[in-house]
């Protein structure tokens, strides 16, 4: 926990490989040499310097579709969409003017409401127009969003429906972004937080900038804050170029908390409220429950899980530590379970590891549920199986599951061994 009264900042070193160092001079929100513009065209063109996923991950990654958005309240000053439908928000602020500090907390919650009278409609044509400005086509919603992730066509009707009841609902990440937070602000979204009415989730952003010189170039070193409700600190350092603001990368992120030996049970996120409160509507209460047995179940060591659009994705972590995850099932809204074993064996292969054991993993998921197909012929689609159907034979499934994990531990280790030896 971190108390906002307390805050203390150090000044960021940069080390060289000669030992040599520079340090960047921060440039204090009552100058005047950055804009609130050019903080607009910050997060514009580099979305990932906003620690969205840290948030809330429905809302990640955030795809710009709107600047300078028209409303009958004002204009928005930077808009973004999520492949699963979620909108974010933002209101840029340079600290300067002590009476903005209460008054950005009420227009930001004004733009929610002036948005969540829209329609898909609505949107779409603001993306159009966003497009035609900023990427040269009249590209809709949909294929906006697939300039960031995958989308299906099966899964289109779902990104549809959840843009237009997030909107009706006003399911929203509103974040505040500036450079000079005030404890004011910060009081005043603790105080929104404690309302559950309140559908939105409401974030302060923090961006410090500091100006260095590298090679006689401008450059800028934005390192973000971020406050959300827990009052977790998530730090992250972005080089950028020059003041077009054109991101180079992300240098780390340190969330500086303490690791807690028990494992916290997972966070429910907007995501996973659309998911259930879907999957209410295709299943009984027993599979609903079930769902969340296996959503519980797959959230504890080795596996982890994801949200996407039409459900969760359950993976195991390369134990060979690269940093991969291999697919091993999906969970989907309708109430179905799928596995994907060609994502598995490619995924395998890449990593120098036997393909086979996903066409075994399949072979055995084939039998247990007598699906009547070739198990080099399953895929993601003919591979469904209802949630009733896996709950009466949920304990031999974790069984083939974990013969799978096993497996693949074992195959990681001795490619390990066999390239030390």
């Amino acid at each position: 926990m971190v108390s906002s009264g307390n805050r203390r900042y150090g000044n960021p070193i940069i080390v060289h490989h000669d030992g040599s160092q520079t340090q960047p001079k921060r440039v204090s929100f009552t100058e005047r040499s950055l804009q609130e513009g050019w903080l607009q065209e910050l997060i514009r063109k580099n979305p990932e310097v906003l620690p969205v996923a840290e948030i809330e991950p429905a809302f990640a990654p955030p795809v710009p579709v709107g600047i300078e958005v028209e409303t009958s309240v004002g204009p928005i000053d930077n808009m973004f969409l999520s492949p699963q439908g979620y909108l974010t928000i933002v209101e840029t602020k340079l600290w300067r003017n002590p009476e903005a500090r209460r008054e950005v907390v009420g227009q930001i919650i004004d733009y929610a409401k002036e948005v969540s009278h829209w329609t898909f409609d609505d949107l779409e044509n603001r993306v159009r127009g966003y497009n035609q400005q900023y990427r040269g086509s009249d590209k809709g919603l949909i294929d906006t969003l697939r300039l960031a992730e995958d989308v299906e066509e099966t899964e289109e009707q779902f990104i549809i429906d959840a843009v237009s009841r997030n909107l009706k609902q006003g399911r929203f990440l509103l974040l505040i972004v500036g450079d000079g937070i005030r404890e004011s602000v910060e009081e005043i979204v603790d105080f929104l937080q404690q309302n559950p009415q309140l559908l939105f989730t409401l974030a302060l952003v923090e961006l410090q900038v500091h100006e260095l010189d590298i090679n006689g170039t401008q450059s800028f070193l934005i390192v973000p804050q971020t406050l959300a409700r827990t009052r977790e600190i998530t730090r992250a350092v972005v080089k950028v170029e020059d003041k077009a603001a054109e991101i180079v990368r992300v240098v780390g992120i340190d969330n500086g908390a303490k690791t807690n030996k028990k494992k916290p049970k997972p966070r429910r996120t907007l995501t996973a409220e659309d998911f259930f409160d879907t999957l209410r509507r295709h299943a009984g209460k027993e599979d609903v429950e079930f769902a969340q047995r296996i959503y519980d179940d797959m959230n504890t060591l080795p596996y982890t899980t994801d949200w996407v659009t039409a459900g969760f994705m359950v993976y195991l972590p390369d134990p060979g530590g690269s940093g991969k995850r291999l697919t091993l099932l999906g969970i989907k809204r309708e109430g179905v379970v799928f596995i994907g074993w060609g994502w598995l064996r490619d995924q395998l292969r890449a990593l120098e590891l036997p393909g086979d054991i996903a066409l075994d993993f399949a072979k055995d998921y084939t039998d247990l549920f007598r699906l009547g197909v070739r198990p080099e012929n399953i895929n993601d689609m003919n591979s469904k199986v209802p949630l009733s159907e896996l709950r009466n034979k949920y304990k031999e499934f974790t069984s083939i599951l974990q013969r799978t994990v096993d497996r693949i531990i074992h195959a990681s280790n001795q490619a390990k061994n066999e390239h030390n030896s």
